[in-house]
């Protein structure tokens, strides 16, 4: 059910930023038919109606063929994405459990895997892991992990490296709305 309300608002919202763009478009291509009146899209433009419907429509699928790759991908239904860099994703499930695929390559996380809180800085992935708050991180770039016994063993690992302190690590909600909120929200599908 979440997924096909997911999806209708969508549509919805991508037949709007479409119709705003393809006005926008008629105006700008107008605007220069004033110094260029031969160019191909300015003759286009005169049927003005047709040059509207198509530039929407062809507006609408560039929207809605992003919303599928991996930059313009942020879940579907009961599900949320976050990308991280490298094709690389954090991602919660139904509002509750975030988790990212790597951390269930390590022994003993193969089921569980649940990132509490996360932070990355300078392509490193720091992150707390359920049940028992281990520190992990992970670089995105080369994709080797490192999992440390507490609290301790990360904080003086992260100083000689860099990496954010553990009171800098926040919740996904927290980077969800920080990176599809703004202009991404008004902009993309």
């Amino acid at each position: 059910m979440e997924a096909l309300f997911h999806m209708v608002f969508t549509l919805f919202k991508v037949s709007i930023q479409a119709s705003v763009y393809a006005t926008l478009l008629l105006g700008l291509v107008r605007l220069y038919g004033r110094r260029n009146p031969t160019h191909p899209l300015v003759l286009a433009s005169r049927h003005a109606r047709r040059f509207w419907w198509v530039s929407g429509f062809l507006v609408s699928v560039a929207l809605v063929g992003f919303s599928c790759t991996y930059w313009g991908y942020h879940g579907f239904g009961d599900s949320a994405c976050v990308p991280l860099g490298h094709g690389e994703a954090m991602e919660e499930m139904n509002g509750v459990t975030t988790y990212f695929k790597p951390v269930q390559q390590l022994s003993g996380y193969e089921d569980a895997g649940e990132v509490l809180t996360y932070q990355v800085r300078h392509d490193m992935l720091c992150a707390v892991l359920a049940p028992d708050s281990a520190y992990y991180t992970y670089n995105l770039d080369s994709k080797t992990s490192q999992l440390f016994a507490d609290r301790a063993d990360y904080e003086s690992y992260a100083r000689g490296h860099d990496l954010p302190r553990p009171d800098e690590f926040e919740g996904f909600k927290r980077h969800y709305r920080r990176y599809w909120g703004g202009w991404r929200f008004w902009l993309l599908a």
